[in-house]
């Protein structure tokens, strides 16, 4: 058919390109060496010199950061890999 209703069609299964407003990045966790985890944009987590030691500082995945405002990550879980994450931000893979 070729009509507006197949162009809005294709858009939503495919997606939208993002990639004017939002970059690719590793997403990161704080982890203890007991298993618990923070996140990287607040304060620290450890709570003294002794404690620092206990933490590293891991990938997880990727996420997105928004290009003006430095916001990261987008409500939803990290893409498991690089390709994934790029394959969102240009419109190639759906939400």
């Amino acid at each position: 058919m070729g009509g507006w209703g197949d162009k809005m069609n294709d858009q939503l299964t495919r997606g939208l390109d993002h990639s004017k407003t939002f970059e690719v990045i590793p997403s990161r966790r704080w982890r203890r060496d007991d298993g618990l985890t923070a996140s990287p944009y607040g304060a620290a987590p450890w709570t003294s010199d002794a404690e620092r030691d206990r933490w590293t500082l891991e990938p997880v995945g990727w996420t997105v950061r928004h290009l003006k405002t430095g916001t990261v990550g987008i409500g939803r879980q990290t893409w498991p890999t690089e390709q994934a994450a790029l394959d969102w931000l240009h419109g190639r893979a759906p939400f």
